[in-house]
Order: structure tokens, then C-alpha cells, then sequence
């Protein structure tokens, strides 16, 4: 029984072996035939984030100031996230 994980060791090293005995096509053989290739748009899988509420540019600056700034922003998305875990200010 001690020398069982040896044993599995040693055939995990020879298993790459076998699989080399297989014949792969030459990549630089003009006649290989290959699959084709398939198109898949980067957008394929995209949903929307629901933010689709547009305001004016007043209103955002409005919003922002009202906040303070950029690093306002920031902190409120911190405290909402605090309230959300339960966590005190």
C-alpha cells in the first residue's frame, strides 16, 4: 500500500508517451485538410446592463456636484453596498 502513489506517478510520466505514437499532420503540407473556420460575433452572448435611463447633461452635472464629484460617486456606491451586506457606516 506505500507504494501506490509511486506506482500511479509512474504512470502518469509514461502517459504522454503513448499519446505521441499518434501520426499528426504536417502543419507546413499545403493538401492537410482543415476545418473551416467559424465566425463568432464578440457581441453574441451581450445583455444590456438596464441603464438605459438617459438625462440631459444639466442633470448629470447636477447629480455630480450634488455628490461631490467623481470620488462622491464612489463613496455613495460604497455605503449602498455597506447597507446591502448589513455592515454600520
Amino acid at each position: 500500500m506505500k507504494h501506490v502513489p509511486w506506482y500511479l506517478l509512474a504512470a502518469l510520466a509514461a502517459s504522454p508517451s503513448w499519446s505521441q505514437d499518434q501520426k499528426r499532420p504536417n502543419p507546413g503540407d499545403p493538401d492537410v485538410r482543415v476545418p473551416p473556420p467559424v465566425y463568432r460575433s464578440a457581441f453574441e452572448g451581450y445583455r444590456p446592463t438596464g441603464q438605459d435611463r438617459r438625462i440631459s447633461w444639466r442633470e448629470a452635472n447636477d447629480e455630480a456636484a450634488r455628490v461631490g464629484g467623481h470620488v462622491g460617486i464612489l463613496r455613495e456606491e460604497a455605503a449602498r453596498e455597506k447597507q446591502g451586506r448589513g455592515e454600520a457606516k
